[in-house]
C-alpha cells in the first residue's frame, strides 16, 4: 500500500484540524493500494477526502462532540452503505460518536465535512436532498465546492456556499428519516453474513454455516456477495484476515507476537499459504511489512487517524 496526504492549511489554522474523525481502510483487491487523503480546516470544523484506487472496506468513526456528513464524489465507482448504493447526491449524516462502514468498488473518493456538535440522534441517509444542486448553476454542487476548498480555491463565495450547504444539510434531517427502500432478500442475507463474518473473523467457517446463517442456497449467496462486495464469501474472508494481520504487523511489538502467531490469531491455519497470499496481495512479505513499520509511520495506510494528520500539518 502507498499513501499520500496533504493538509492545505493557512497560517493560523486551528491545530486540531480534522480531529473529528478517524478512518480505517482494508483493501479487497490484490496489488499496491494507492490512498490519497486530504484534510483542511473550515470555520470551526474541517473538510477532508479519502481516495482509493481499488475495492476497499472503509470504517469511519466520528468522535464524541463532533458530527459529520459523508458523500461520494460523482466520479467514484459504486459506494455501498449497509447493502444500499449511494447514488449521486446521496449523503450520510453521522451524529456524535457514531461509526459507518463503506464498501467502495474500484476507484472511490469520499468527501467528509465535520463540525463540533451532537447532531441527530441516529445515523441518517439523505437522498438527493435539495443542497445537491442549485437552480442557477448546476456545476456549483457541493462536491465541486468541497474539491475547490481542498485545492486552495478558497473564495468568499465558496466559503459562503459551504456554510449554507452545511446549514441546509442539517436542517434537511427530519425525525424518522429512513434508510430508503427495503433491501432485497438477497442483499439482506449478504449483510447478515458480512456481520457474522466480522464478528467471527478468526474462527473457522464453512459454506454450509454461512448459507444457514443467510437462509440462502450456496449459489444465491455467491451471487449476492459478488454483486455487493465484488468477491466470493471466502475471498472476502481471506482479504479481511490479511488486512487484519497487516494492521497488527504495523502496530504490534515484534517481541510480543511473531508473524506466525499473528497469522494464527487472525484465522490462518496454513502458514505457507498465508505467506504466499500475503505477498500476492500486498506485494511484500509479512516480515518486510514488520521491518518497515518502525521506520515508516506515514506508510501505515491501513489506518487513517485524523489526529495524526493534524499533528503532521502543524
Amino acid at each position: 500500500m502507498r499513501t499520500s496526504g496533504h493538509h492545505p492549511e493557512e497560517t493560523g489554522a486551528p491545530a486540531d484540524v480534522a480531529s473529528g474523525w478517524s478512518w480505517e481502510i482494508s483493501q479487497l483487491a490484490d496489488g499496491l493500494l494507492e490512498v490519497e487523503r486530504v484534510a483542511a480546516s473550515f470555520v470551526d470544523g474541517s473538510i477532508g477526502s479519502v481516495t482509493v484506487d481499488r475495492a476497499c472496506l472503509h470504517q469511519v468513526r466520528v468522535r464524541a462532540g463532533w458530527m459529520a456528513v459523508l458523500l461520494p464524489a460523482p466520479e467514484s465507482g459504486a459506494v455501498y452503505v449497509e447493502g444500499r448504493r449511494l447514488l449521486a447526491g446521496d449523503a450520510v449524516l453521522l451524529p456524535s460518536g457514531s461509526d459507518l462502514e463503506l464498501l467502495t468498488h474500484a476507484v472511490g473518493r469520499i468527501f467528509l465535512i465535520a463540525f463540533p456538535g451532537a447532531g441527530a440522534g441516529s445515523r441518517t441517509r439523505l437522498h438527493g436532498p435539495r443542497w445537491y444542486s442549485r437552480a442557477d448553476a448546476r456545476a456549483s454542487c457541493l462536491t465541486d465546492d468541497l474539491r475547490a476548498w481542498l485545492e486552495l480555491q478558497r473564495t468568499p463565495a465558496v466559503q459562503a456556499r459551504l456554510i449554507r450547504w452545511w446549514q441546509t444539510l442539517t436542517s434537511d434531517v427530519q425525525p424518522g428519516d429512513g434508510e430508503g427502500p427495503a433491501l432485497s432478500r438477497r442483499r439482506m442475507a449478504v449483510e447478515r453474513v458480512r456481520r457474522f463474518i466480522h464478528e467471527h473473523l478468526a474462527e473457522s467457517m464453512t459454506l454450509a454455516e454461512l448459507c444457514e446463517h443467510a437462509h440462502l442456497q450456496a449459489r444465491s449467496l455467491e451471487y449476492g456477495f459478488r454483486d455487493l462486495v465484488g468477491l466470493s464469501p471466502f475471498k472476502y474472508i481471506k482479504m479481511l484476515r490479511l488486512a487484519e494481520v497487516r494492521r497488527r504487523l504495523q502496530t504490534s511489538n515484534p517481541a510480543e507476537r511473531s508473524v506466525s502467531e499473528l497469522a494464527l490469531d487472525c484465522g490462518f491455519c496454513h502458514l505457507s499459504q498465508f505467506a504466499a497470499d500475503y505477498k500476492r496481495v500486498f506485494l511484500e512479505s509479512p516480515s518486510a511489512t514488520r521491518r518497515a513499520a518502525p521506520h515508516a509511520t506515514a506508510a501505515r495506510v491501513a489506518r487513517y487517524d485524523a489526529e495524526a494528520v493534524a499533528a503532521a500539518a502543524r
